[in-house]
């Protein structure tokens, strides 16, 4: 727990139990790394590139923005401007010609009173639209349905015309790269004025230039022809092999190996004793340390006077943990977060409402867990206050805030005995071995070798959810824990820690079942 001074001069400290290691740097993946450590610009880009594709795999919502899909995120923008000075060709003059007098026909057509004339003018260039946004869209989307199927007879073509181009541009806009955003908003508010054949062909021809600059936008064009959850997948086991050939190239694995064996034989009660997989029990005894975990990077610190090695991190993770370091920081303040509520549940008396006072505690400690921007941090103040006011009148103040003061040290019984029971109850539900489709690690290395503008490449025959089997129902019963805002907190705890296992597991496995205990399945 750290100090800070409130506004009439005391000391207010701040509640966090996990203490982050020091010289914290701003990227997460490099949090641990010693003063004065310089990094390769290449390994920041190669690291930042990775650690993309992680959070896309495991928790796309951090990187895509709203109303974005991952196929969004593998679309690189080029530039269509002609360059200063340069002069169209001949052939861009014929072509400019030729689509000139083709807009003009399709006009005037479309400017006729009768609807079956319009109707069948709307059928053409519904056609034309379906042939360039196939690559672009999953061949059972409802877009390329509507355009490839006969049109419903309307007294109104130009009306429902409008209907079909916002859903064209709603589905293109969820799919095409961030840095066209802006064309398409245009192109959407255009379609806000009154239906007319001049409003829907410029909207036709905006939408087929759309198509041919989202074609060159993305990095394979395969991609754009692939469902959302196909995607997933494929980025998945993109990212996973990107993640295991870094590791690999900075680690080596030999050290890999008997880094990750040293660091599972520090087993100790009451975790030593839980049977099933050794490497997750060890995983959630470093998450009730009160040091943050960390996986530093294998760099020496730039001093040339002192041939030192660099200083011991503190709670350190083996490398198969590198990218989900920063999710399972995460994880261990959340977890200890319940512990703190807990522990201040335990204080409030008999007589006094429980559950609202957990609410509202759960709801400071997830404020500052999750470091919103509008939230300071957490102070002992606040929760004494917040106990202070749930107590009957008759309660001492004094009192109830001295004992949360002394509750809320990392060696309080009482906290050190809540926090027990919360992680071996985690540990013994995550323990037991879950069968998963086997993944190997790759056999030879690329990391770092990759061109400047390298084309990156995607796996994409198949490939399967990680989480397919992933048991539904997390709700773990702990004693000390009972209240329905815990239990529910214990719920989403453990499934964030169950989708970090597997996905560990899933590419590491090669390590680390050899350090399985007794199985349970």
């Amino acid at each position: 727990m750290s100090d800070s001074v409130s506004n009439d001069g005391s000391p207010h400290r701040d509640v966090s139990i996990v203490q982050a290691p020091p010289s914290l740097r701003p990227h997460p993946l490099l949090q641990s790394l010693p003063p004065a450590t310089l990094l390769p610009t290449e390994l920041i880009d190669l690291l930042n590139r990775t650690y993309l594709l992680h959070l896309l795999a495991n928790d796309p919502s951090k990187v895509l923005p709203p109303g974005k899909s991952v196929l969004s995120m593998m679309a690189k923008p080029h530039a269509h401007e002609r360059r200063n000075g340069e002069l169209p060709t001949l052939h861009e003059k014929v072509e400019e010609v030729i689509h000139k007098a083709f807009w003009d026909e399709a006009l005037d057509t479309l400017s006729s009173p009768e609807p079956s004339i319009q109707l069948r003018r709307l059928k053409a260039l519904y056609g034309d639209l379906h042939a360039v946004l196939k690559p672009l869209l999953p061949a059972s989307h409802t877009v390329l349905i509507t355009l490839s199927s006969p049109l419903s007879p309307t007294s109104s073509p130009l009306l429902s015309s409008i209907t079909h181009l916002r859903e064209i541009i709603a589905a293109l806009k969820e799919r095409c790269a961030p840095a066209r955003d802006a064309y398409i908003d245009t192109l959407q508010a255009s379609l806000d004025a009154q239906p007319s054949a001049q409003l829907v062909v410029d909207t036709i021809r905006s939408l087929l230039r759309l198509a041919d600059i989202m074609k060159d936008d993305l990095t394979q064009f395969v991609l754009g022809t692939m469902g959302e959850q196909q995607l997933r997948n494929a980025v998945r086991e993109q990212a996973r092999m990107q993640e295991c050939k870094l590791v690999l190239e900075l680690w080596k694995h030999e050290v890999i190996g008997t880094r990750t064996k040293e660091w599972v034989d520090e087993l100790s009660p009451p975790y030593a004793g839980i049977a099933g997989r050794r490497w997750v029990v060890r995983l959630v005894q470093a998450l009730g340390a009160s040091t943050a975990v960390a996986c530093p990077l294998p760099t020496k610190p730039l001093s040339p006077e002192d041939g030192s090695p660099p200083p011991i991190v503190p709670n350190a993770l083996p490398p198969p943990f590198f990218f989900s370091t920063p999710e399972i920081q995460y994880i261990q303040n959340f977890l200890q977060a319940i512990v703190i509520a807990s522990a201040l549940r335990a204080l409030l008396p008999t007589s006094a409402p429980a559950h609202e006072f957990t609410r509202r505690v759960w709801t400071l400690l997830l404020t500052s867990v999750n470091e919103e921007p509008d939230g300071e941090a957490t102070k002992i103040l606040n929760l004494a206050d917040e106990l202070v006011r749930a107590a009957p009148a008759d309660a001492d103040p004094a009192r109830l805030r001295a004992a949360v003061e002394r509750t809320l040290q990392d060696q309080d019984p009482v906290f050190l005995l809540l926090r027990k029971r919360l992680l071996v109850a985690v540990a013994t539900r995550l323990a037991p071995v879950v069968v998963a489709p086997p993944t190997s690690v790759p056999a030879e290395m690329h990391a770092g070798r990759e061109r400047p503008g390298k084309r990156m490449k995607l796996a994409v025959d198949g490939g399967h959810a990680d989480d397919a089997d992933t048991p539904k129902d997390e709700v773990l019963a702990v004693k000390g824990f009972e209240e329905l805002v815990l239990v529910e907190a214990i719920k989403e705890g453990v499934g964030k820690l169950r989708t970090v296992i597997r996905w560990v597991e899933s590419g590491w496995r090669e390590f680390l079942e050899p350090l399985d205990g007794q199985s349970v399945v």
